[in-house]
């Protein structure tokens, strides 16, 4: 059963007394927009605290780094670090409980769902409708600083000011949750692989392996960040490293011949690269792979 919340106001009062319910005092301060939003600062002691659906979204943001464990709208209770900064997003008509064992403050921010529509120029259809996790936007933090000091003043400016620098978090938001899938592919991930390791001999730039996704460098660079976790000259770097290493680990080709097997300027870069990736050099390498099989003769 959804709480009578049609308005940003009503909403925050919905919370307010869900709070009181959980032994938590009410809102430090709120700042309301007419019918088109309302913020509340809230610090409440450690709670136990269901909030019953409302008609309105709200986005909550952590002032103070302390876990939480709980979830949104039902599903499977998970603990989340609370760090200062991270925001949770509640949809309309969806339940959520949370639990902290330690006292909090944080903001909650309820609105219209037209309002964030039109901050996001209708662009991000289906957001409103799924839950945000201990979100990070590192654009927010000004804007929650500033936010986090104004509402305490109970001053005509100091209630616009908090409107607006709501609707700069909720436009951060909106930016982010308009932005496409940037992450590559399987199919086109497994083709640069294939490519690094077939051109590994000689110098790659982001260019030739955006070529290979049909992305622009710029782009790609962003997409396999997102897909493997590293940047691609670092992946690179990485695989001629490991490539490296077998081949000395083999002993057939003498040290220049394994750097420019693996596309290193000169033995000089190969070695310096191998310090400072693998933490060991080309001449070490040999050496340990040479006395290996001795050493497991010795031991037999």
């Amino acid at each position: 059963m959804h709480a009578s919340s049609s308005s940003p106001a009503a909403a925050a009062r919905v919370y307010e007394v869900a709070l009181e319910r959980a032994g938590a005092r009410k809102a430090d301060a709120t700042s309301s927009a007419g019918a088109q939003l309302c913020v509340g600062l809230y610090r409440p002691a450690a709670y136990d605290l269901s909030v019953a659906p409302m008609d309105l979204p709200r986005v909550s943001i952590n002032l103070r780094a302390v876990p939480v464990m709980g979830s949104i709208g039902g599903g499977e209770q998970r603990e989340y670090a609370g760090r200062r900064y991270s925001l949770f997003f509640t949809p309309a008509g969806v339940a959520a409980y949370w639990r902290k064992r330690a006292p909090s403050r944080h903001l909650n921010i309820y609105f219209q769902p037209g309002l964030f529509q039109d901050i996001c120029d209708s662009q991000c259809t289906g957001v409103l409708e799924r839950p945000l996790f201990d979100l990070h936007l590192a654009g927010i933090q000004p804007y929650v600083d500033a936010l986090e000091k104004v509402i305490m003043r109970n001053e005509p400016f100091a209630r616009e000011a908090s409107t607006n620098l709501a609707l700069l978090i909720l436009a951060e938001i909106s930016n982010r949750a308009a932005r496409p899938n940037m992450a590559l592919g399987a199919t086109a991930l497994a083709a640069v692989r294939d490519y690094v390791a077939a051109f590994l001999d000689v110098p790659l730039r982001v260019s030739d392996l955006a070529a290979v996704t049909g992305l622009s460098p710029a782009r790609f660079a962003v997409a396999f960040h997102a897909a493997t976790g590293t940047p691609p000259h670092r992946y690179v770097i990485a695989r001629r490293v490991a490539h490296a290493l077998e081949l000395l680990r083999a002993g057939k080709l003498d040290l220049a011949e394994v750097a420019l097997a693996c596309g290193f300027s000169s033995q000089q870069h190969m070695t310096t690269t191998l310090q400072r990736v693998a933490g060991t050099t080309p001449a070490r390498v040999r050496r340990m792979s040479r006395s290996a099989p001795s050493a497991a003769f010795d031991s037999a």
